[in-house]
């Protein structure tokens, strides 16, 4: 059964979300260490050399939509999101519950977006301008317009977290009906083939859809 709980502290998505925390963060260490024992006069092989492959990849995707001083700054976290996504999207393959199937989890991811967003405007734009924004071009509209700008400031990061949520709801629900549809006449089959739709495919291009909605706030916060 789907596990759909939306506040229980320690409900099974939770408790994948602290799986996936603890085997991530082992995982980034280790690969650290190693590679900061690699000799910069050779290439590398292998597993390192894969893991450098992807993070660069990563990292000239996002400086085309970020600049370079932005991106020293949230590269690491954006990379962060991405990975632990991807990895959270795709976990059902080996029996755990998704994490966003929980409603507190996709609300904490909410809630990172609106600090990210934040902490992007107070270090690249400054306080004042900031305020002329919310204020609105128009100054004596401002009374109108300044309430209006603050529920836009809340509703961008809140309506990516629900988003989050509600794709994988949805995409669980649709995957459970036809399932239940197709495993009169096609068995397993039908299984292994809505795992790799709803579970690899769905749940990779909601992480990519999260991760470029991000960046593209982040930049345009600090743009404004």
């Amino acid at each position: 059964m789907n596990d759909f709980t939306l506040f229980d502290p320690m409900s099974s998505a939770v408790r994948s979300t602290l799986i996936i925390f603890a085997v991530l963060s082992i995982f980034f260490i280790i690969v650290g260490r190693k590679i900061k024992k690699l000799d910069p006069k050779k290439t590398p092989k292998g597993f390192l050399f894969g893991c450098i492959m992807i993070v660069d990849g990563f990292n000239k995707f996002i400086t085309e939509y970020m600049d370079k001083d932005k991106f020293q700054f949230f590269g690491a976290y954006l990379f962060t999101i991405i990975v632990f996504l991807a990895t959270a999207n795709t976990i059902s393959l080996i029996g755990l519950t998704p994490p966003l199937s929980n409603l507190g989890v996709a609300l904490a991811f909410t809630v990172m977006t609106f600090f990210a967003i934040k902490i992007a405007e107070f270090k690249f734009i400054s306080v004042k301008k900031k305020v002329n924004n919310l204020l609105g071009e128009v100054k004596f509209m401002a009374p109108i317009l300044f309430p209006i700008n603050l529920i836009g400031e809340v509703s961008t990061p809140f309506t990516m977290g629900l988003r989050l949520f509600v794709n994988l709801l949805s995409g669980v629900v649709i995957a459970t009906m036809v399932y239940s549809v197709l495993h009169w006449t096609l068995g397993i089959f039908a299984g292994l083939f809505l795992h790799a739709v709803f579970d690899i495919f769905f749940g990779l291009i909601q992480a990519f859809v999260f991760l470029m909605l991000t960046t593209i706030n982040i930049s345009l916060a600090t743009d404004a």
